[in-house]
């Protein structure tokens, strides 16, 4: 089984730390590891760096590089431009060393999973239910706690395909956009709905059948370049769907299985996620960073900065966020943080590209 961590995302919902020029994945969030060697640090549990991939734009080889000195160089692949997450995947797939019925997971590397040995059993499951139903890709489902409106949904059929390990997986019904706050509710009530974490697992060859039969240029290109050792990677890279994944192939492919998995997941979208991350039960005022900050009658704050020449002090305020980089200052109430990517727009109005 061979995994590919996708790192090419410009992570900036997480403005003003997360940057196009170093994205949240390359970011330390939780400690002194970035997103990214979290990632692989998790699956080395079960896993040999021999099995581990990191997929990424070219412009960040050098910081993959810097974080993960003990991956060989080959296990790096470069896409020379953005053209989505369908020609990603597929040249990740025909770039590592995986025989045609070996399983290939695709994980994200900007992911919190608080239970990573339950990530990589289930990571297991699926490579074996793949040895007997080569057919199918297998999607990990994330088992909702919450009427969450900012997730993707997976309807499944209530009858399990299989049981193994104390596990049921699922037919797969449909793919659900993101509902409203009712919808979500009535779909904990079902029961029969997770949240889409964009986290599969399928043979190699299964794969490159999907992209010949949902989206055939690309197929061809992707089958030009394995035959030629990805010479002219760039050229031919250009002339691929701009899709994602889940438009171009996911939505419109047959035998696709899921697996609900309760692993501690969040896809930490927002400041707001990253807060209930950091935030305990008895602490409703989270500081995170190398700053100094004091803090008088305040309720539900994240105050993250990492000047350790300021001081920061709130007094009496609630459901704020406060993100302090060298150049740019956030402050948001909790409920408006999904409304950054609008600051984006503004910043590019004001041709402040450098500061996105």
């Amino acid at each position: 089984m061979k995994i590919i961590i996708m790192a090419g995302g410009t992570g900036t919902r997480l403005w003003p730390l997360s940057r196009t020029s170093k994205p949240k994945q390359f970011q330390p969030l939780f400690g002194e590891e970035t997103m990214l060697q979290m990632t692989v640090k998790r699956l080395l549990t079960h896993f040999t760096l021999d099995d581990i991939y990191v997929s990424t734009n070219v412009q960040y080889k050098d910081e993959v590089l810097s974080e993960l000195p003990q991956l060989a160089i080959n296990h790096i692949i470069l896409e020379p431009e953005k053209r989505d997450t369908a020609p990603a995947n597929g040249l990740s797939t025909i770039a590592v060393s995986a025989k045609p019925d070996e399983s290939i997971a695709f994980l994200a590397a900007d992911h919190y999973i608080h239970k990573p040995q339950e990530l990589c059993r289930i990571l297991k499951l699926a490579d074996q239910f793949l040895q007997q139903y080569p057919e199918y890709i297998v999607t990990l489902g994330i088992t909702p706690t919450a009427p969450e409106t900012g997730y993707g949904y997976i309807k499944y059929n209530q009858d399990s395909l299989i049981e193994a390990q104390n596990q049921s997986i699922y037919e797969v019904e449909a793919f659900v956009e993101k509902p409203d706050f009712k919808t979500a509710t009535q779909y904990l009530a079902d029961g029969n709905y997770v949240w889409n974490s964009g986290m599969f697992v399928v043979q190699k060859q299964r794969l490159l059948g999907m992209y010949q039969e949902y989206l055939p240029e690309t197929a061809e290109i992707l089958l030009e370049l394995e035959q030629n050792n990805l010479q002219n990677l760039s050229q031919l890279y250009q002339k691929t769907d701009p899709i994602s994944f889940d438009y171009g192939i996911m939505e419109k492919a047959q035998y696709i299985a899921v697996i609900p998995a309760d692993i501690g997941w969040s896809d930490i979208g927002s400041w707001s996620a990253l807060k209930d991350m950091l935030q305990t039960d008895e602490i409703t005022v989270t500081h995170k960073g190398s700053s100094q900050h004091f803090d008088i009658d305040s309720e539900h704050i994240l105050v993250h900065s990492h000047n350790k020449n300021k001081v920061i002090a709130t007094i009496g305020i609630r459901d704020i966020v406060i993100v302090e980089t060298e150049d740019a200052l956030l402050v948001s109430h909790i409920d408006k943080v999904q409304e950054v990517k609008k600051i984006n727009n503004l910043l590019k109005s004001a041709n402040l590209e450098d500061k996105i």
